[in-house]
């Protein structure tokens, strides 16, 4: 007699497609702070994936683009609702908002800075202006 006892089981992933289904209903039904706050969860715990998942959606957005669908809807940017000033996330200095001078779009070229209130945020399309707040 065999000392193993052979039994049944279910494998690792029943319904692999189902699990998919979960996580995108999920990702779709998240508000905008719950996206942020995994993202920033995710570029903590495992950078390499957060930046691949970075450049998944940042392909995605851009797939089909300039196919004869007009220009690109503009993207909007973080300011703070008090002040009307530019605010950003380092993760060097934390996961907070913080106030910046410099360019939006370019690394190093920043300067963050304290004005004596926290950052609260708010988005505006780059043809708005703090008087739109």
């Amino acid at each position: 007699m065999s000392p193993i006892i052979a039994q049944p089981g279910l494998p690792a992933h029943v319904r692999p497609d189902e699990a998919a289904r979960k996580r995108a209903a999920r990702l779709a039904s998240a508000t905008a702070a719950q996206s942020e706050k995994a993202l920033a969860y995710l570029s903590m715990i495992d950078p390499l994936m957060f930046e691949i998942a970075m450049d998944a959606g940042a392909a995605a957005a851009g797939a089909g683009a300039g196919q004869d669908e007009g220009p690109e809807d503009p993207e909007p940017v973080p300011v703070c609702r008090s002040c009307g000033r530019q605010v950003a996330i380092f993760p060097d200095h934390g996961l907070q908002w913080q106030h910046f001078h410099g360019d939006e779009a370019t690394t190093a070229t920043q300067e963050i800075y304290d004005p004596g209130h926290p950052a609260e945020v708010t988005w505006l399309l780059p043809d708005e202006g703090p008087e739109d707040l």
